[in-house]
């Protein structure tokens, strides 16, 4: 019996701990998922088999704020092509603005009304 509470007791606290990592910054933007509240959004996202980054959002992790957050972009080329999703939050959507070719120039995820965040293709062709 004492073998059984120490055992769920174990994996109580291996739970526990999985679920605080989960709201790291670092795990954020390792895995490419948002945290909520506002600047959530991780720095890596993955989108159609690419990585793409963004040079003004870590997932609150404190050390890309220096420069502004929200992208001026005129909505009329911007086509919803994937969803950033959100630990205990709503999904961020992802927009693309395409080349003629059809080759997206980049990403643009929502992270508000009227707030865009730019994300750049990561690696080479």
């Amino acid at each position: 019996m004492a073998y059984r509470l120490a055992a769920a007791a174990a994996a109580g606290g291996l739970v526990l701990a999985a679920g605080g990592v989960a709201f790291l910054p670092w795990t954020a933007n390792h895995f490419g998922y948002a945290l909520p509240g506002e600047h959530g959004l991780p720095y890596r996202i993955h989108h159609a088999g690419r990585d793409y980054r963004s040079y003004v959002t870590c997932a609150g992790a404190g050390w890309c704020h220096d420069e502004p957050y929200c992208a001026p972009v005129a909505g009329d080329s911007l086509t919803p092509v994937d969803e950033v999703g959100t630990w205990f939050g709503a999904s961020h959507v992802v927009y693309t603005a395409e080349r003629p070719d059809g080759t997206p120039m980049g990403l643009l995820v929502e992270a508000g009304p009227g707030c865009l965040v730019g994300y750049t293709l990561m690696g080479g062709p």
